[in-house]
């Protein structure tokens, strides 16, 4: 049995690429642990030529959701405080319409009260050991 694939989708714009990819590279040996391989779409955009330039935004969404439409879940980071998420909550509403499974912490920013993010995610929780367990046990359950 092929273990299931997550779409690790988090804060990008603005911040350092080297720490953005070296935090899931942690999530990534996290959700292995757990019997669970991840896809990175920033890791993704890195390997391409056609994707370095954030100029191609067409290019940068279709690929990000064609590596979304393969996975079988959704880790999100939605920890920053502060900060607008517009990327993730279109990726969220996308996986909502494809009916796959998603999980998002979001730390101490308040964002669980929100209705749209509550309707749309799966699961809602405070902190990433919480997010990787409660995929966890949707996806091997």
């Amino acid at each position: 049995m092929v273990a299931p694939l997550v779409y690790f989708a988090r804060a990008v714009d603005g911040l350092d690429r080297r720490a953005v990819l070296g935090a899931a590279k942690v999530v990534a040996a996290e959700l292995e642990k757990s019997g669970l391989r991840m896809t990175d779409p920033v890791d993704a955009w890195m390997r391409s030529d056609r994707l370095r330039s954030p100029d191609d935004h067409v290019l940068l969404v279709q690929s990000d959701l064609g590596l979304l439409r393969r996975c079988d879940g959704v880790l999100m980071d939605m920890s920053i405080p502060d900060r607008n998420y517009l990327g993730c909550t279109c990726e969220l509403t996308y996986a909502y319409l494809w009916r796959i499974p998603s999980v998002v912490w979001v730390g101490d920013t308040g964002l669980e009260r929100r209705p749209w993010l509550r309707y749309h995610a799966t699961t809602v929780v405070r902190t990433r050991p919480e997010a990787v367990a409660a995929l966890t046990g949707l996806l091997l359950a």
